[in-house]
């Protein structure tokens, strides 16, 4: 143990840790430093039907609640934090975002969680799916399964940046299947960021439609 901290030490001295927003040295494992994480837009939302999130879906879906930790806008720290999230393999972010949704959601009343899945070409070329770390920490927090082998894509669509909601509409209609059919319950459906939320209710919708299940929404951002 000595001889690690020696090592870790040494690794520090020539590569310091450094925040992800501003770029300062920092001394911890969090990835932002005092002052960026002051920073951080936090929604500051209860888990039900009188946000933003809910209002986006509404149109689209039915859902039980909707819920965001964060607000997402161009350039602001939680761009920043999932840029490294979902690009460079930074999975504690995931992690350590769960565990403050964890502080003032509860969950453990609901029959478990789904990640919304990523195309397995993807997953290959990536290496992993973004939004499982937040999903199984949530999990893990509630006490209940992460259910990761329900919903899948079928489809691998091209990025959805620069569309409208109706064109990512049009194009995710027929992107997610599911492996069966026996589910029973109230689940909660997870995904790193809600922008149009196109993907969110196509997935909510399959699922309700196919299934005697509830879904509720939660998602680690929602766009202002």
């Amino acid at each position: 143990m000595e001889i690690l901290s020696i090592g870790n030490s040494v690794l520090n001295l020539f590569f310091p840790r450094r925040c992800l927003n501003c770029d300062s040295v920092i001394s911890s494992d969090n990835p932002l430093c005092v002052s960026c994480a002051a920073e951080l837009p936090y929604t500051h939302w209860n888990a039900d039907k009188k946000n933003q999130a809910y209002r986006k879906l509404k149109p689209l879906c039915t859902v039980s609640f909707a819920h965001s930790l964060l607000f997402f806008k161009h350039d602001n720290v939680t761009q920043k934090l999932l840029h490294f999230l979902k690009y460079h393999g930074h999975l504690s972010i995931g992690r350590l975002l769960a565990d403050k949704t964890s502080e003032t959601v509860n969950l453990s009343n609901f029959d478990g969680i789904i990640p919304v899945p990523v195309h397995p070409k993807k997953l290959k070329k990536r290496g992993y799916n973004q939004v499982i770390p937040y999903a199984e920490t949530l999990a893990k927090n509630a006490g209940i399964p992460l259910i990761n082998d329900f919903l899948i894509r079928v489809e691998n669509n091209p990025s959805q940046v620069h569309k409208n909601r109706e064109k990512r509409l049009n194009s995710i209609k027929n992107a997610f299947g599911l492996k069966h059919e026996k589910l029973k319950g109230n689940f909660i459906l997870v995904d790193d960021v809600l922008t149009s939320g196109a993907t969110l209710s196509t997935c909510a919708n399959l699922i309700v439609s196919s299934t005697d299940s509830k879904i509720a929404v939660m998602t680690i951002a929602c766009t202002v």
